[in-house]
Order: structure tokens, then sequence, then C-alpha cells
């Protein structure tokens, strides 16, 4: 299903906007190219979706891929699964131009479980309660308020997330920063597996083995408990403790 109304200003943006029902323990995927992600959270059954898709620059290529760039919503009540559509590489003439921005407002369910396949894209998310995947390449990650697991894929990008409560982490980095703002009280263990990466900590570590290199570290923070997992070349772990 393509999503609806779409408005005109200036010839230069187009909004595209949407509201569909989600149980407030479905899931919500997203996949996009060039622009930003704003997750939002709330108490509603239900998802609403804004995209603010703008032109990208003045050439007539450019503003026939404008034309021709849609976003597009498929949902179920246990999912929502949001696609920005770019025109195909239908003739030679499809090689010209630039495709458009989009820019995503998106609210849903606090408890709703998100994925985000992102290209050239900056993520926002906040005060989710559920999992939260994210496969990213050349952009950013920050998320704020998280109470659920979360596993990132970056390649070229950083990622920041300020957890409320720590249920585990899966991190994979390619020339990448990850920032970790944990509860002072946080207990986890640590399975590093890294070429060439550093990790700075704040907390007390205690650990269990190294492996060839001392890259590869099994270890605890305080009695241990969920895992961080972080895998990386050329990538740096900061965990920062919550004054």
């Amino acid at each position: 299903m393509i999503a609806g109304s779409a408005t005109l200003s200036a010839a230069q943006t187009k909004n595209v906007d949407r509201t569909v029902p989600l149980s407030p323990t479905g899931s919500v995927t997203l996949e996009t190219h060039n622009g930003s992600i704003d997750v939002r959270t709330w108490d509603r059954p239900e998802v609403e979706i804004h995209a603010l898709i703008e032109v990208a620059g003045i050439l007539a290529a450019d503003r026939r891929r404008f034309d021709d760039t849609t976003v597009v919503v498929a949902s179920t009540s246990d999912s929502v699964r949001i696609t920005s559509q770019y025109p195909t590489f239908s003739s030679w003439s499809s090689w010209f131009g630039s495709n458009p921005t989009i820019r995503y407002t998106i609210t849903a369910p606090k408890t709703a479980r998100w994925t985000i396949y992102d290209h050239n894209a900056q993520a926002e998310v906040h005060d989710l309660r559920a999992a939260l995947t994210v496969e990213t390449h050349n952009g950013s990650v920050h998320a704020t308020g998280l109470g659920g697991p979360l596993r990132v894929n970056a390649h070229n990008g950083s990622v920041t997330a300020d957890f409320d409560s720590f249920m585990g982490a899966d991190v994979t980095t390619h020339n990448g920063s990850v920032d970790f703002v944990l509860p002072s009280t946080t207990a986890f263990n640590l399975h590093a597996d890294t070429h060439r990466a550093r990790i700075h900590s704040d907390f007390p570590i205690t650990v269990h083995s190294f492996g060839r290199r001392q890259e590869n570290v099994d270890a605890a923070v305080g009695n241990g408990g969920p895992s961080l997992r972080f895998q990386s070349h050329l990538g740096q772990l900061i965990l920062s403790s919550k004054r």
C-alpha cells in the first residue's frame, strides 16, 4: 500500500502523513537513505508517520527523482513496515540527478520493537522500552532513555546510547565509535572481539581471559549480567557511568 496524502510546497518539498494501528508489543521496520530519522514514543496503540521529502538540487534530473520518490507503508495489527521508495534505474537517463532527502518523524508505542536500515541517515531514538536493531552505513545513531536490548551494525558511523536500564547489547562497527552511558549500578558481561580498537571504561572491569594479542576479551563488570558484545575494526567503545 502506498502512503497517501502528499502535498507540494513551493515545488521543493512534499509531505507524506499516515497513522496506522499497532499492538503495543508489535514491530516497526524502517528502510531509508539520505536524511534523518526521529523516533518518538507514546502509550497509544498506533504509529504516526510524518515524512518530509526535499528535492536534492536544481537540475531537471533532481526534480524527476523527487517526483518519483514516495513512502510505502505496509501494516498489520502486529507490524508496520515503512520504506523509502526511490526511482529505479529503468533507462540511461535514470543515472542522472540525486535522490531527494527524506526526514522522518515517527511516533510509536514505547514497547514496540524497532528495526532500522539506513544509509547516510542520522537516527534519533527516544524513550524506547523494547528491542532496537539498527544497521547503518555512513550514518549515526543517537538513542536516549533506552530500556530494551540494543543491536547495532555500523560502518563508518557513530553510535551513542543512554540507557535507563541495560538489557544487553550486540555492537559491530568498522571505523566507528560507540559511546554507552549506563546507570552506575549496572552489572554486565563484556565480550570483545576487536582489531586495532580501543575500550575506555568508567566501570572497574574484571578480566576473565585474553585472546590473541589481547584483542579478544571476556570480562565482567560487577557480578556480571546481560551481555555486551563488541566487535570492531579500527573503532572504540566508551563506557560512561551516570553520575
